[in-house]
């Protein structure tokens, strides 16, 4: 979709087909997370205090699971995220503190388990004999070139690094995944790289050589598996969880640098395929692809080609009427679209927010909720602590166009 300056914000469009709910998002180089109203208006919000949120989802009961980093309070760096990995933490309704979780290596992604315990992402330093068989990468001369441009270096840097980078670790980089109980000990540990091959995992020709996997989402399913998108890889990965088994795996060539894989039912998993390295031309998707078949049973790209394109970061997730909620991450925009791919509700964040020395209207990935739901029932939301907030941003009132 791109960026405009002089483009309409906050609620632009909703019809009958519209599933209703709240829609959370945490805009990035923010300090809060919002839930939206069926308007676009901000009806309830957490924020925490010297912590600057990157990512975050509703538990059930209401409380927010949110990844993010802690504000530099010192001299050289007033009110400035800290540039190190993530931390994780759980807020609850009012937004107090009720549990926390650091790991010098943590990035991307979590998800709360039924047993109580968290699986979350890590950086983790690969055996070096291993790491010099892994295939593909940029050409090492181009790589050079581009690298000794220190201009254009920053060129092609800028706006990037939404997930978390470790600052004390060396070496060639992959991924493990780590479940961690309520007093944030590993109870279990997957390596990605004793469950990879990398004479076929191999890693997009146009990236620079300094890690393999690159793990940016995690889901548990409804069977117990668990879902690994691998950004550099291009391939999403399905395990028996705790055993660590890889049970599928879908890749191919037919998806680009893709987010946020989850599950539509047992046997389906649905993907924002980004598609920044797509042969001819970048160009972004949705897709929902059979699990058992491995092939694609539908998709969503728009009927006016190239208007839809994040090149980083999105997502997608399935609604329980059937239509799909999608963030478009790079420009700020969310949203639905039914079955038959008619968008119902779309709303554009007003939020242009300085990240890493660029401004941005980025969003990591959104959700919707229902107040009938686990997440928001019982909880009273009248969005009146947030009128001057919505008088700030521009969402007080309704511009969005309306179709019954």
């Amino acid at each position: 979709m791109g960026w405009s300056l002089f483009r309409h914000t906050g609620l632009t469009y909703k019809d009958s087909k519209f599933s209703g709910g709240y829609t959370l998002i945490t805009p990035i180089g923010g300090d809060s997370t919002y839930l939206l109203d069926e308007e676009g208006r901000i009806a309830h919000f957490w924020q925490m205090r010297a912590f600057q949120p990157g990512y975050g989802y509703l538990l059930p009961g209401g409380n927010l699971l949110v990844r993010g980093q802690p504000l530099d309070q010192t001299g050289a760096g007033i009110a400035t995220a800290g540039g190190r990995a993530d931390i994780l933490v759980e807020l609850d309704w009012d937004g107090n503190e009720v549990w926390r979780w650091e790991h010098s290596a943590f990035h991307h992604d979590m998800c709360r388990l039924p047993n109580g315990n968290t699986l979350v992402i890590v950086w983790e330093q690969m055996p070096e004999q291993l790491a010099g068989r892994v295939r593909g990468f940029m050409d090492p001369d181009m790589a050079d070139r581009l690298t000794s441009d220190e201009e254009h270096f920053r060129f092609i840097m800028k706006g990037l690094g939404v997930g978390g980078r470790p600052r004390d670790l060396s070496g060639f980089l992959g991924d493990a995944v780590m479940e961690i109980n309520p007093q944030g000990e590993p109870v279990n540990v997957w390596h990605a790289w004793e469950h990879l091959d990398p004479g076929t995992d191999v890693v997009c020709t146009k990236e620079f050589r300094h890690e393999w996997s690159h793990a940016n989402s995690i889901e548990h399913g409804p069977t117990g598996d668990v879902l690994i998108s691998f950004r550099e890889l291009s391939t999403v990965v399905r395990i028996s969880w705790p055993e660590g088994k890889v049970l599928w795996k879908w890749g191919g060539g037919k998806i680009s640098h893709q987010h946020d894989a989850t599950f539509t039912s047992e046997s389906r998993m649905m993907v924002f395929d980004n598609g920044p390295h797509h042969p001819i031309v970048p160009r972004s998707r949705v897709i929902e692809v059979d699990m058992t078949t491995d092939k694609i049973v539908w998709q969503y790209y728009p009927e006016h080609v190239f208007s839809l394109f994040s090149g980083h970061i999105a997502g997608a997730e399935r609604l329980r009427n059937g239509n799909t909620l999608i963030c478009e991450g790079q420009s700020g925009r969310v949203f639905e679209v039914t079955p038959d791919c008619d968008v119902c509700w779309e709303w554009i964040s007003p939020f242009v927010l300085p990240f890493r020395g660029v401004k941005c209207s980025m969003l990591f990935r959104a959700h919707r909720y229902f107040h009938d739901g686990p997440e928001l029932c019982g909880k009273r939301i009248d969005g009146k602590a947030c009128e001057a907030l919505n008088r700030t941003w521009g969402l007080s009132g309704r511009t969005g166009k309306s179709q019954t």
